[in-house]
């Protein structure tokens, strides 16, 4: 039977959301009252001290650390977000690492291990003891994002002929994480995965009988190649509370639980989120060099277009020219069907991020968009075209303005389809880029549509 790791400490009395931890120790360290703070940092639950590290400034949080006791680093690093473990722990000395990384869960190690400095983590790793080692480089052997490089090995594996009173038996006789959904696994030998036993069922059976008739068969799993979103959806449409991970041969490595693929799917919604504005999800607003690193990028890109579209104006100066007014709807033009386009694509990409989309599906989606945005061109059109002639006197003008506006609403919403698509069926992140080739198009077409039709009937509105 493998043993499970150590439990949390006892949740804290405070009321949920009632402190701010950081303030306190902010407060003490800019009052160089460092044994006072480390004091008061102690007596934080994890979570909280976790929630404090994380605010701190850089150099306040090395100063924490370093003063810190392992056990009470280690209890703070088990809620502190995945990617984070790594930059928390960087500035210490690798002893110091390794101390707090021997009380951490494989799966938690790990993470650190992953974003130490390759020379680091060689030295961390090597100071743990062997069992630890071969664990966590199983671990490692898995890409960071898979469900095998979030899963962790400390389960309760058990066998089909043991007898409910045996295997309750041999869990009195090791310490539970009683803070994790728990389900014991029946395996073979091979540690061949045959099936899963919810311990209520346990408690509740007659102590002979055995866990082949108790457990739940042909369990689902997740493969360890598979990728981390997939393992969040699967344990979500299951309602789980665990997930089993096996390899190829159906042998099982480890397992994932469900506050492990929560984390996964609030970090995969930020990351798109963050993506569709051609912003890092790494950004903490903390550093001026990695905020200018990752938003530079794209937004050179997005001057590109910026340009391209001031370009496809200049086309129209002489138009313009004769009726300058013109220029005050180019921003209303541009907006409306940009709008209505992100619209679309923030619905899209999580439609494809949740898998309830695919290719397959363009056609019919961008029908019902063409639709919607159909309606919501009239309606808009109609109603800015009454106000232009109201503010104008020129129903000419309204007409021009409120046509184009309908019109770059329907391209608003069906490129907010197609390019999103377009780029998935391109095994392209459709998050990263979308916003900026939407607003490209509706952009250059509203621009051409709108001056056009004001060039054409440019004696009516003159």
């Amino acid at each position: 039977m493998t043993k499970p790791p150590d439990p949390d400490p006892p949740l804290p009395a405070n009321t949920v959301g009632e402190s701010r931890p950081h303030l306190p120790i902010a407060a003490l360290l800019a009052d160089d009252d460092l044994a006072g703070a480390i004091a008061f940092a102690r007596s934080l639950h994890g979570a909280e001290l976790a929630d404090a590290l994380e605010r701190l400034a850089d150099g306040d949080r090395a100063r924490v650390l370093l003063e810190l006791d392992a056990k009470t680093t280690a209890e703070a690093l088990d809620y502190v977000e995945s990617h984070f473990r790594g930059d928390l722990l960087s500035g210490l000395p690798a002893d110091q690492i390794l101390e707090t990384l021997v009380l951490e869960d494989d799966d938690v190690a790990t993470d650190v291990i992953q974003a130490l400095p390759a020379d680091m983590a060689a030295a961390v790793l090597g100071g743990l003891p062997a069992d630890r080692r071969e664990a966590i480089d199983a671990l490692l052997v898995h890409a960071e994002e898979t469900a095998g490089g979030r899963m962790t090995g400390q389960l309760v594996t058990v066998s089909e002929r043991s007898s409910a009173e045996q295997i309750l038996a041999d869990l009195r006789s090791i310490p539970l994480d009683v803070t994790q959904p728990f389900y014991l696994y029946v395996c073979d030998a091979d540690r061949k995965l045959h099936g899963v036993l919810n311990l209520r069922t346990l408690i509740a059976a007659h102590p002979a009988t055995a866990a082949a008739e108790l457990m739940v068969r042909d369990p689902i799993s997740v493969a360890a190649d598979a990728d981390q979103e997939e393992a969040a959806r699967t344990l979500k449409q299951y309602k789980l509370l665990a997930l089993p991970v096996v390899d190829e041969h159906g042998h099982l490595v480890g397992s994932l639980t469900a506050d492990d693929l929560i984390d996964v799917l609030e970090e995969e919604a930020t990351e798109d989120m963050f993506r569709i504005v051609g912003v890092s999800a790494d950004e903490d607003l903390r550093s001026v060099w990695r905020s200018v690193r990752h938003r530079l990028p794209w937004l050179t890109v997005n001057l590109l277009t910026v340009l391209a579209a001031a370009w496809v104006v200049s086309l129209f100066e002489d138009t313009l020219t004769r009726v300058a007014v013109l220029a005050a709807f180019l921003p209303v033009i541009g907006g409306m069907g940009g709008n209505a386009g992100i619209q679309t694509v923030t619905v899209v990409v999580r439609s494809l991020a949740l898998g309830r989309l695919a290719v397959g599906d363009t056609i019919t989606v961008v029908t019902r968009e063409v639709l919607s945005g159909l309606i919501v061109g009239l309606v808009t059109g109609t109603a800015v075209a009454l106000l232009t002639i109201a503010w104008h006197g020129n129903p000419w003008l309204g007409v021009i303005v409120g046509g184009a506006l309908l019109v770059n609403v329907i391209v608003g919403v069906a490129a907010g389809v197609v390019i999103p698509m377009t780029l998935h069926r391109l095994n392209q992140d459709p998050a990263l880029s979308s916003g900026i080739w939407l607003t490209t198009v509706t952009d250059l077409i509203g621009f051409v549509v709108f001056l056009g039709f004001a060039t054409a009937l440019v004696s009516q509105i003159d």
